[in-house]
């Protein structure tokens, strides 16, 4: 065993022992035992497949490489205990990667799931588990490599307006992402590109045990009209998970126009999503607060607040393809009746977009 190895197997060890959870903690000694039985002849003894050996270059795809940090890292926990039970077809993996619910015990996959990870040193990357659900409004915190399209129907008094972004974000080392969203709106006599937006988004801190994440992030929004000015963005970004079940993700967001930084507005979001299954391909209910406050007073309702009931439907077996459906509602005066938000996510650094259907 390597040092880096021992170290890493202790941190585990450690994690295992004060994680807040009902079950007992992981029994690292079996999960070695059992990895090196049943999955090292795919995967290598330290996770990383060989491929000049004849079992390992026999498969198309080739097995995963588990000493990846950032693979190890991203992956979460609870979805290797499915494939491990259910056999990577479940997931929309390799139907190459068998079943093993018969031959192990429920504490055997969680043994094995857990000394898996120790086979990468994974202390300076955001775990996996963190990566919740995309709310509507809310700032996610998890660095991620996705496509975003963002649809958003604006019903008016008079004329609608229908706002589509495409963003895509890119993992950037260890624990950052950059980002950039283009901005198209069309209200029925104008359909025009309307901005750009370009930024970064760093992981601050987490904590393994309580699940939780803190990012910060810096956006400039480049508009496409020159009479308009930029805007320098900043925000924060949390996520915990309350239990096993339920997920809160918080965000406060400032836009400082560059011309005249005290006419922007600062907007505070707040979302929770209820995770009745561990199984991604399900329809998982959220529900999200936002308030929205000028610098400036402009008379009447000036924190202009909003709810937003909505549905994340996974559409591939893994989940890397989902849909998110959302209304949100006026709580307070504003110049528009209801927004229709419609999200469709690609993350794929977990495959292509036709994978897993």
């Amino acid at each position: 065993m390597t040092a880096r190895h021992a170290v890493s197997l202790t941190t585990a060890t450690f994690l295992a022992f004060v994680a807040t959870s009902t079950a007992a903690a992981a029994d690292l000694a079996n999960g070695q035992r059992i990895f090196e039985t049943v999955c090292a002849a795919c995967h290598g003894p330290g996770g990383r497949p060989d491929p000049d050996s004849p079992v390992v270059s026999a498969f198309d795809p080739l097995p995963a490489d588990l000493s990846d940090p950032l693979f190890n890292s991203r992956e979460p926990a609870g979805d290797w205990e499915l494939v491990v039970k259910n056999g990577g077809h479940a997931l929309g993996l390799s139907a190459q990667m068998p079943a093993q619910g018969d031959a192990l015990s429920e504490a055997d996959v969680r043994d094995v799931v857990a000394y898996v990870k120790t086979l990468a040193d994974t202390r300076s990357y955001p775990p996996g588990e963190m990566n919740f659900f995309l709310p509507v409004r809310t700032k996610k915190a998890f660095p991620e490599d996705e496509i975003v399209w963002k649809s958003r129907w604006d019903g008016r008094d008079g004329e609608d307006v229908w706002r589509n972004v495409l963003e895509v974000e890119k993992r950037l080392g260890r624990r950052g992402q950059g980002l950039v969203e283009v901005i198209h709106e069309d209200d029925g006599a104008t359909s025009e590109i309307t901005e750009v937006e370009i930024g970064y988004k760093h992981a601050l801190r987490w904590n393994a045990a309580t699940q939780s994440i803190l990012s910060g992030a810096l956006v400039v929004a480049i508009p496409t009209d020159s009479d308009e000015p930029e805007e320098v963005i900043p925000y924060l970004a949390y996520g915990r998970a309350w239990s096993d079940r339920w997920v809160f993700q918080g965000s406060l967001t400032a836009a400082f126009p560059t011309d005249d930084a005290g006419s922007g507005e600062a907007a505070v979001a707040g979302a929770v999503h209820y995770r009745w299954t561990p199984w991604p391909r399900r329809v998982f209910p959220g529900l999200e607060l936002t308030a929205t406050i000028p610098f400036r007073d402009p008379g009447g309702d000036r924190v202009q607040f909003t709810v937003v009931p909505q549905l994340r439907f996974g559409l591939t077996r893994g989940g890397h393809v989902a849909l998110n459906l959302g209304l949100e509602l006026p709580l307070s005066d504003q110049s528009w009746d209801y927004r229709a938000h419609v999200n469709l996510l690609w993350d794929f650094a977990d495959g292509s977009f036709f994978k897993g259907w």
